[in-house]
């Protein structure tokens, strides 16, 4: 859809400017008239394929994070949200996010309120999101909720950002593996096989596996291709169905190393969300179901709208973690010192910070723990190069 840049004037005469999507420039003056303003000049952005090419892009967690940070900072300075709003749109760089701000602007400048603007975008801002966000309003101090909103995603993508840096080296080695596999097929396995037939000698099976798989490899290659792309395409689809997310968490829980790594990440995020919420005086049981939506986990994801419920029926939250394996013994007793205390978000926020050291801790160590894995899995590829390439000119040799 095209887009409009506009200069225009308010019912005050305050000059104001920004842009305007509409299929036509008749369709972008009634939008600007429907808001009240007198257009001084109004003409078509220049650009408009490159900005439609840059909104496929997304919003990155970095830009919400950092808008929800200056946010909270400037609604705590005394300044009104439409002003703040304008600011930050013109301090944002990604041209989504910043169309997506221009729409929340005109729509709480037309008496909608901040959390229904946001609702409107959920790829940008969840569910937590825009609970936190309406508790704030009905508070009054949406200021410490952004800001302590801001915290929490803070800490959530320094967690993330841990975990890939981690992944690198396993990664290259990985990356490694498959290219030599790759040029061994396609150049050196050739080559030999040619070889292999002038001498006219039996093959061992390994041999004959390497072989074949090459001649595949190098005589199919668009249907490679194709399977490949069938595999990933479906694999994607998958994934998006409710056994494919069931089955890949329990994959994922159940991996050496990364099971472990896992776990604790989901009942830091589970715990953080909750006490996030609970801070912010919204209700347990709808906050439970809130946080069903930010866990990754199919497994805690139940488990979290079961403990709503069970909670709803009038039993102790502690009762709830204790009785299901989905949760740490920690979390259950620390849960019921919460209860006897009143001070749940405090303690559900100290067993956040707990697993999210534990997390930290393996994530440190996760290049020693999968060291012995990679050596098995080189130690392997070694093998069977040895197998199906050596033994058979050993053979050629000896019998000479």
């Amino acid at each position: 859809m095209p887009v409009y840049k506009y200069t225009a004037l308010d019912h005050e005469g305050k000059k104001k400017s920004g842009t305007v999507d509409a299929k036509t420039k008749e369709g972008a003056v009634g939008l600007l008239k429907e808001e009240d303003l007198f257009i001084v000049n109004l003409e078509k952005s220049q650009g408009d394929v490159l900005k439609s090419i840059l909104s496929f892009r997304g919003v990155p967690t970095d830009q919400v994070v950092t808008f929800t940070r200056q946010f909270s900072t400037m609604i705590s300075a005394g300044l009104p949200l439409s002003r703040s709003l304008e600011v930050l749109i013109g301090q944002t760089d990604n041209y989504k996010f910043r169309k997506v701000l221009s729409n929340i602007l005109r729509d709480v400048e037309g008496g909608l309120s901040l959390s229904d603007s946001f609702a409107k975008y959920p790829n940008i801002f969840s569910n937590t999101y825009q609970a936190l966000v309406r508790a704030g309003e009905a508070s009054g101090n949406l200021h410490t909720v952004l800001k302590r909103l801001a915290s929490t995603m803070e800490a959530e993508r320094e967690l993330k950002s841990k975990f890939k840096g981690a992944m690198i080296y396993p990664a290259i080695v990985m990356l490694a593996m498959v290219g030599v596999f790759i040029l061994m097929m396609i150049v050196v396995v050739p080559q030999l096989t040619d070889m292999y037939k002038d001498l006219d000698v039996p093959l061992p099976l390994p041999t004959k596996v390497m072989i074949a798989i090459s001649d595949f490899m190098t005589g199919h290659t668009a249907l490679l291709l194709l399977i490949i792309g069938a595999v990933m395409v479906s694999l994607r689809y998958f994934k998006n169905t409710d056994y494919g997310k069931k089955l890949l968490s329990e994959i994922g829980f159940k991996l050496p190393v990364f099971g472990k790594i896992n776990r604790n990440k989901e009942i830091t995020s589970f715990a953080r969300t909750l006490s996030l919420l609970i801070n912010s005086a919204i209700p347990i049981v709808e906050s439970l179901n809130i946080v069903s939506s930010v866990v990754n986990s199919h497994d805690l994801k139940q488990a979290s709208l079961d403990a709503a419920e069970y909670v709803e029926r009038g039993n102790s939250l502690s009762d709830f973690f204790r009785g299901n394996k989905n949760f740490p013994a920690l979390l259950g007793q620390m849960a019921g010192v919460g209860e006897e205390t009143g001070k749940m978000d405090e303690v559900l926020g100290r067993v956040a910070d707990y697993y999210e050291g534990e997390t930290n801790s393996a994530i440190e160590n996760l290049s020693a723990a999968l060291e012995p894995i990679i050596l098995v899995l080189l130690g392997s590829m070694v093998g069977l190069l040895i197998v199906s390439i050596i033994t058979p000119i050993y053979n050629i040799t000896t019998s000479i």
